[in-house]
């Protein structure tokens, strides 16, 4: 079958209803690198020092963009503002999904030094890390395709954080997915969706409670977070309509568009595996199939020397 003709089968597949679950057939795959080399069943020590050196990097800009906010010297109440913004709080997911994978795969690679078989089922940490995936992916590349569209003025002046949490966030995104082995299912998209009308809930909240009776807003006077989520007219403003029809309609397009990069990346690794003549074994479970029908094949070729020898007697 050509590269077209898998592209579309894996395409059409990607869109069953059992996708929606937390389960994949081979979990080890988010422990490891595509690119690792041979067989992506154990875990790499530079894998983990890669994953920790991305840890580390996004927790020293979270502090210091969290220590910035509204100046050194601000007070709590006004760095409390840092937590109403949906840029921070994908950065904060990035920070928090960053650590967790770093940790687990330590863990994995630490117990692979004296029990290397990988795992076979989707533990539970797992799963919460595919989640946490899909909380980070989609939102981040999200954020910066509408901040320099919607958001940017070129007239204010930029400064690295800025740059961190709307360029840095998608680089380290693509980044990842070209990198990591880990799979990405289209129909996870809700996941992302779930966590943008969380959001717009929380904005909708805040400015009932605290912006429509007066309270300042750290940037001005204005009556909310961002004009795009303006709840006292949130039609003239887009709330109603980037809630109710833009985020259900992109959140399938972009989580589409981050699949296709994981399956760019796979179909890539495959074809230099057969370059160099080193492709990977088999599955597990396809080994098994392979060895019951060479034990079945032996059995029968076994029984019909046995019948021709008796023929000879």
């Amino acid at each position: 079958m050509g590269c077209c003709g898998r592209f579309w089968r894996d395409f059409r597949q990607e869109w069953s209803f059992r996708n929606c679950k937390l389960e994949h057939p081979d979990p080890h795959l988010f422990l490891a690198s595509e690119w690792q080399g041979g067989e992506l069943r154990g875990v790499k020590l530079w894998y983990a020092l890669y994953r920790w050196a991305w840890a580390v990097y996004h927790f020293s800009w979270w502090v210091a963009s969290l220590v910035s906010e509204g100046g050194v010297d601000s007070s709590i109440g006004r760095k409390a503002y840092h937590f109403i913004y949906l840029t921070n709080w994908s950065y904060i997911s990035i920070v928090v999904m960053t650590t967790t994978q770093a940790t687990i795969v330590t863990l994995a690679y630490l117990q692979g030094r004296g029990n290397p078989s990988p795992p076979k089922t989707m533990k539970a940490r797992l799963k919460v890390l595919w989640v946490m995936q899909n909380l980070v992916y989609l939102p981040a590349l999200l954020i910066t395709a509408a901040y320099w569209s919607a958001i940017y003025d070129p007239l204010s002046q930029y400064y690295g954080f800025n740059a961190e949490v709307h360029i840095i966030n998608s680089v380290y995104v693509i980044l990842d997915l070209l990198i990591a082995a880990g799979p990405v299912r289209i129909m996870h998209f809700y996941l992302p969706l779930v966590f943008m009308f969380i959001y717009a809930a929380f904005t909708l909240v805040y400015w009932a409670a605290v912006m429509r009776h007066g309270a300042p807003h750290p940037k001005g006077s204005f009556g909310y977070i961002r004009l795009i989520l303006d709840w006292e007219q949130p039609f003239e403003a887009h709330a109603c309509p980037f809630v109710c029809l833009a985020a259900p309609i992109f959140s399938p397009l972009m989580q589409a568009v981050v699949w296709l990069i994981t399956w760019g990346r796979r179909t890539s690794r495959e074809q230099c595996c057969q370059r160099s003549g080193s492709a990977n074994l088999p599955h597990e479970n396809t080994m098994d199939v392979i060895m019951a029908r060479d034990a079945s094949t032996d059995s029968v070729a076994a029984n019909v020397n046995a019948g021709a020898n008796n023929l000879l007697v």
